[in-house]
């Protein structure tokens, strides 16, 4: 049976006499498109170039390590600890990572993950290993942490990262944000309402019938490694674009084995060295996963990247406005169909 996916999007058109052609009457295209499964819409405009000049951050790095908490040198001394009750040593460590409490949590249970003891990691050779040990660590701290709260609610294992100043992080040392909640944020558990309907309607698991939809018309589809099947959404996230990676048959981060999260990191590597390539340096990632517990029938663990920017370097005006904070509608400069055809010519699996 085919896939019920509908892939829906509204042309608009605006006309104007445009100064930077002698006033003559131009006409511009813009797009709006709806998320297949949240109806969620997104807008696509016209007014990015092709690739941005890279900044150079020499100066902002080195002016971020006078003082860095997460720097090997302050770490173990200006951080906080878990209770012994709670967490047996009150840190993790793992590889080159380590784990402890957030001193300004959003949760219950808040933590950070240092990915790595080296201050700045570019994003166009973001080190496997550092991704893999900052993953890693999380996984380890979910499998450790005292679930007695989560006795009669449903709790989701988080984790996300800011990075870089235009992806909202004040500080330039990597470090992920590693949550165990039971609010996951409205975007997910929207997400997870409307798989839950899918399912109940078409028997079906929706992440698996959107796979062989993106597999069977390739216009945004990236590729697959290991267990993450790569592709770029229909209705964009990001304005400079996003790519996501689904895990099939896993349903949260404690389902990955060690080779699965080596391979994504692989993988995540490969996607940001393309982004760079085209002048970006900072972005946004989250896994987006089931309760924990949860059978995978419903929903697959899924992991977004979305490049930011600042729209004006010159002032550091960002990416987001009105638009997506009060109207909350997403808008985007460049079509997905060709976030894909860039991220396809840097795939190297």
């Amino acid at each position: 049976m085919a896939a019920p996916i509908q892939y829906r999007k509204d042309k608009k058109r605006t006309e104007f006499l445009d100064p930077r052609n002698e006033y003559k009457l131009s006409e511009v295209e813009t797009e709006i498109r709806y998320d297949p499964l949240t109806s969620t819409s997104s807008r696509i405009c016209h007014f990015s170039r092709d690739k941005m000049d890279p900044p150079d951050l020499t100066e902002m790095v080195e002016a971020s390590t006078g003082f860095c908490p997460f720097c090997p040198e302050h770490i173990d001394t200006v951080t906080p600890k878990y209770p012994e009750s709670f967490l047996e040593g009150g840190r993790l460590s793992l590889g080159d990572a380590k784990l402890f409490p957030n001193l300004f949590p959003y949760d219950d249970v808040s933590a950070l993950a240092i990915i790595s003891s080296q201050h700045y990691l570019p994003m166009d050779d973001m080190p496997v290993q550092a991704l893999v040990d900052g993953i890693s660590i999380a996984q380890e701290f979910f499998l450790k942490k005292d679930n007695s709260q989560a006795l009669g609610k449903k709790f989701y294992s988080m984790v996300t990262w800011n990075y870089m100043p235009p992806a909202g992080s004040s500080l330039i040392h990597p470090h992920l944000q590693v949550l165990h909640t039971s609010n996951p944020g409205n975007a997910l558990r929207r997400e997870i309402e409307a798989e839950s309907c899918y399912y109940e309607e078409h028997q079906r698991n929706y992440m698996e019938d959107l796979i062989k939809s993106e597999q069977s018309s390739g216009e945004r589809w990236v590729g697959t490694h290991g267990a993450a099947q790569w592709f770029v959404p229909f209705s964009p996230t990001g304005i400079i674009g996003d790519v996501i990676a689904a895990f099939p048959g896993k349903a949260t981060l404690a389902d990955l084995s060690a080779d699965d999260i080596r391979e994504f990191a692989e993988g995540m590597n490969n996607i940001l060295k393309t982004f760079s390539e085209y002048g970006l340096w900072s972005f946004n990632f989250g896994f987006f996963p089931a309760a924990d517990g949860s059978d995978p029938k419903e929903h697959w663990l899924y992991a977004r990247i979305v490049p930011r920017i600042f729209v004006n370097p010159m002032t550091n005006a960002g990416d987001a406005s009105y638009m997506q904070f009060l109207i909350e509608e997403r808008v985007a400069m460049v079509y997905p169909e060709v976030t894909a055809e860039r991220l396809r010519a840097g795939w190297k699996f």
